[in-house]
């Protein structure tokens, strides 16, 4: 069966020759896609930076600014985004705000005053609170996320030297019990309780309900409701960074066991430009970071990958067969233009396939796309105009290594032997 070729045979485009003003400028956008996000702040998402995801649907159409309308005008939720998710008929919306908890400040006094009693209920033991948020009507009434906490027990009991006063189980029951519904988390450090209310569900109800009356179910329009506390979400952003070094160092590693430790930094130089112009273009456009779209910039670097290796194989391959007076940049030139046809023709299928998702597709399926898109496109480009033309300037970097430390060896020698 012949081969599809949407390049000729023999075809000597002089990529190596023009390369420069492609490489710069590639390099050149991949530090901006550093720099930007100083000047302008990423859109990360829940899950990144702490907040409340809220999926609902309605019975009877209802516009995305009467959603919004009613978050933004109720001061206990703030920073709120509005997206509408699936075919406009179906009438459903994704709300993301910073607030995770509706508590007023009223209703936290009651907690803070009503907790060491409960404490005592359960253990026998006192219990002092020497840190508790402040909260004040004045300024904001209420709290909007995650908060922190210090118990402290009776002099007696804290004699025994234990670590922390009382147990998350015991804790979580007497908040509970005290009007606070939440997840308890301790730190060693700085021996404090994170409490991570939760129970939105009832207010976001009552207020839709209120607001839409008929057109809302309140048994099936609340889809889903995702919480995440400030501390999750920093892990987790911490997580996704980590993650994208992880893979780029494991393939520095597999690049420089397969071929050479100068393909390697190449390479990875092509990965870590592609998965930054792709940052970057999420952070200019302000759309959102989430988990997807870091799967995606993962996704690009393996696509990059696929797409390096090809070039650097047959580069492998052409210099075991060239003759002595053939140059590097010769054969990695004719390398490129042989891989040419399969470097456009794999890109353009793997377009086929994720292009209608990023057209068609909603919310984080659409993200994944359109930054599958984006990486596609600049992973073949940088497989063309940042790794080859880095092996050479590497290549060449080795050489002159190597002739400096043969010369000082040789001088070495000569001072030894006094010649």
């Amino acid at each position: 069966m012949a081969q599809l070729k949407l390049i000729k045979p023999n075809t000597k485009i002089p990529f190596i020759k023009h390369h420069k003003p492609f490489t710069f400028a590639i390099l050149a956008l991949a530090i901006l896609g550093v720099l930007i996000s100083f000047v302008i702040t990423p859109n990360w998402g829940t899950s990144f930076r702490g907040g409340t995801a809220i999926t609902m649907s309605f019975l009877a159409p209802v516009s995305p600014e009467e959603v919004r309308t009613l978050f933004e005008q109720d001061p206990r939720f703030e920073s709120i985004s509005v997206q509408r998710i699936g075919k406009e008929e179906e009438n459903r919306y994704i709300v993301r705000t910073r607030t995770t908890t509706t508590l007023n400040c009223a209703q936290l006094a009651a907690v803070q005053n009503a907790l060491p009693g409960q404490i005592q209920k359960l253990t026998s033991q006192t219990v002092s609170i020497p840190g508790w948020p402040t909260c004040n009507p004045d300024i904001e009434d209420g709290i909007r996320g995650d908060f922190f906490i210090t118990l402290a027990l009776s002099e007696e009991a804290a004699a025994g030297g234990t670590a922390a006063p009382v147990e998350i189980a015991t804790l979580e029951t007497s908040l509970r019990a005290a009007g606070l519904d939440a997840h308890v988390a301790y730190d060693e450090t700085t021996k404090r309780y994170l409490v991570k209310p939760v129970g939105l569900q009832a207010v976001v109800i009552e207020m839709l309900n209120t607001t839409f009356g008929q057109r809302f179910n309140e048994n099936k329009g609340l889809d889903e409701i995702v919480t995440v506390g400030a501390d999750v979400g920093d892990k987790f952003r911490n997580d996704a960074i980590l993650s994208v070094f992880l893979a780029l160092g494991m393939m520095l590693l597999y690049i420089a066991i397969r071929f050479d430790t100068r393909y390697a930094p190449a390479a990875v130089i092509s990965f870590t430009a592609t998965a930054l112009i792709s940052f970057g273009i999420l952070v200019v456009f302000q759309m959102e970071i989430t988990l997807e779209t870091v799967a995606a910039i993962l996704s690009v670097v393996g696509y990059s990958t696929n797409d390096t290796i090809v070039n650097f194989d047959r580069i492998r391959e052409n210099l075991a067969s060239s003759d002595k007076d053939t140059t590097l940049a010769q054969v990695v030139n004719r390398s490129i233009n042989e891989c040419l046809s399969r470097t456009i023709i794999t890109s353009l299928t793997t377009m086929m396939a994720i292009a209608p998702m990023a057209i068609l597709a909603t919310g984080a399926t659409r993200d994944f796309a359109i930054i599958m898109c984006i990486g596609v496109v600049w992973a073949s480009i940088n497989s063309i105009f940042i790794s080859c033309p880095l092996l050479l300037y590497l290549d060449e970097w080795f050489k002159r290594y190597q002739s400096r430390a043969e010369a000082r060896k040789t001088i070495e020698h000569d001072l030894t032997t006094g010649q």
